[in-house]
């Protein structure tokens, strides 16, 4: 096959919301610009759909849902026209790896990509530290940053020599994924109920920031409307802590997410090995994706 790098574009389009793909989306642009490979990157955002060409190479990226893509991924796809067949990489990003129940994570977003005429060669999971409900322990969270570059270089390098790479989820995921779809309806419904403590001082950052334009600032307090993804960057976010959840509140993490914190605090910190850090069936996933093939390579 032509290598890709040499003769074509790439195009990543990408949906973040506290800022776990969006790392993971730059670090594909930086491994792609040292290799002088032409690449245009996009987020997704409500009423910001990037366009696409017909050639090239379309990367894919988004943080898993309830099993799933984003709704936003989905109203991207529907909204692109893709007149050639388009070669295209899904990435999903996840805290608990490519194990069950996430097998099937890609598989709608594949399957909607591929009715739009795009040809879905690739497809994989980037490990990203946990951002709801159970937090990553740091030491390991520090692994994954470290990794990410390594495991990114190891995608591209298949992506551009158009190596295949596709899954067949097992049935049980496949019927997970189906039901985790209904989260969506639940998503704009969490959202509706967010409250606002007296801390808030009517910043708007919350209004500026929110990838689904749920928050509308209104006589100087956050409104909310029915358009929730469940991406949370609005609780960790705003400067003055001033959001939390109506209902399950056990969604966020207590001591807050923030990514450019962690790495500020990578410098000069060696981790425990990894079998210390990843241990139980909840980090199995992480384990062996930070372990998985040539033990000396990561």
């Amino acid at each position: 096959m032509t290598d890709m790098s040499q003769a074509h574009k790439v195009k990543i389009i990408y949906f973040s919301g506290t800022g776990s793909t969006a790392l993971a989306a730059e670090e594909f642009e930086r491994e792609l610009i040292s290799r002088k490979v032409p690449v245009v990157i996009s987020e997704i955002r409500a009423g910001n759909f990037p366009s696409i060409n017909d050639e090239g190479l379309l990367i894919l990226l988004f943080p898993v849902h309830a099993f799933n893509a984003p709704e936003i991924v989905y109203e991207w796809i529907e909204s692109i026209t893709v007149r050639n067949p388009l070669s295209t990489a899904v990435i999903s990003v996840s805290a608990g790896g490519n194990r069950k129940p996430n097998m099937a994570c890609r598989l709608s977003s594949i399957k909607r990509l591929e009715k739009k005429n795009c040809r879905v060669f690739y497809e994989e999971m980037l490990v990203m530290p946990s951002n709801w409900v159970k937090k990553t322990p740091e030491g390991l969270a520090i692994r994954l940053l470290e990794i990410l570059p390594l495991k990114v270089k190891d995608i591209v390098d298949e992506m551009l020599s158009e190596k295949k790479h596709r899954t067949k989820p097992p049935q049980f995921d496949r019927i997970l994924s189906r039901i985790g779809e209904l989260e969506k309806k639940g998503a704009k419904r969490f959202g509706k109920k967010i409250l606002v403590s007296d801390n808030c001082n009517g910043c708007g950052w919350c209004e500026k920031n929110c990838p689904a334009n749920n928050i509308s600032i209104t006589d100087g307090r956050p409104a909310f409307n029915g358009t929730c993804l469940l991406c949370l960057k609005c609780f960790y976010g705003c400067p003055n802590k001033a959001l939390e959840p109506g209902k399950f509140k056990f969604f966020i993490i207590k001591d807050g997410y923030d990514l450019k914190a962690l790495k500020g605090r990578m410098k000069g910190v060696k981790p425990e090995p990894v079998e210390e850090l990843a241990k139980g069936y909840l980090w199995r996933g992480v384990r062996n994706y930070l372990l998985e093939g040539n033990k000396g390579k990561y």
